[in-house]
């Protein structure tokens, strides 16, 4: 990232004039502006300065203020992660920690996060074929009927993680609502291109982002609204 300077999401100003919203709905946020019209033209220079990225190895869709990009790029420093989030000031105030923390330590300069909504925006943002791993932290129930259409995890968006997974790339999913974890998984068990992966079995990588969404100030915080819950986990292999 190069600073507050160049990114219209996080201009002088933004937090005073936005109101924080716990969720938004996905079928309405259309129109946010991205850093790109297609995959090739993301300004990889502008979000890792002074890295070699071309392509993203590890994507956060929903990742709230970034705890989890954060401490995943501390620990893998030569992987390529992206964050995406629909709210603003969430994104604002996690880029801005993101750019301190670069200033402050020097780490984290393989870590971004991009405002968008990624039931629309992956096609412009992500080239197929090349994302070694998916995760979906705690994302928004939509208990109504009528909003299950804006659920992030369905039949369709399961297919289309699955194009922009590598072959053998893995999709996470972690929910602390017992009847959401049971909807995710029904649909990526009848899924064709994913199947269900034994935590024993994971690579160090995901060992290691399995062992880090438990650890996340956002985990943190779903568990001190409801201590004693149960946080679920899951993941699964792309099979294509």
């Amino acid at each position: 990232m190069d600073g507050t300077t160049m990114r219209q999401d996080i201009a002088p100003g933004k937090l005073a004039r936005f109101r924080h919203r716990a969720h938004a709905n996905p079928l309405a946020d259309d129109g946010i502006p991205l850093p790109c019209t297609t995959p090739e033209e993301f300004p990889f220079e502008k979000y890792y300065e002074g890295q070699a990225f071309k392509r993203f190895d590890i994507l956060d869709i929903g990742c709230g203020y970034g705890d989890f990009v954060k401490d995943v790029s501390r620990r893998w420093p030569r992987k390529c992660v992206l964050g995406l989030e629909i709210r603003d000031i969430p994104v604002a105030l996690g880029q801005r920690q993101l750019l301190k923390i670069r200033e402050d330590e020097g780490v984290c300069r393989n870590g971004a996060i991009v405002r968008c909504n990624a039931m629309r925006a992956l096609p412009r943002l992500i080239v197929g074929g090349t994302v070694e791993v998916i995760t979906i932290m705690f994302p928004d129930p939509q208990f109504k009927r009528s909003h299950a259409q804006r659920r992030i995890v369905s039949g369709p968006l399961a297919t289309e993680y699955a194009y922009y997974l590598k072959e053998g790339g893995y999709l996470f999913i972690c929910t602390d609502v017992h009847d959401l974890f049971v909807y995710m998984t029904e649909v990526l068990n009848k899924h064709p291109l994913f199947e269900k992966v034994e935590h024993a079995d994971l690579d160090p990588l995901s060992r290691d982002i399995l062992d880090l969404m438990l650890k996340t100030a956002d985990a943190d915080r779903h568990q001190r609204k409801n201590p004693g819950a149960t946080v679920y986990r899951g993941v699964y292999r792309v099979t294509k």
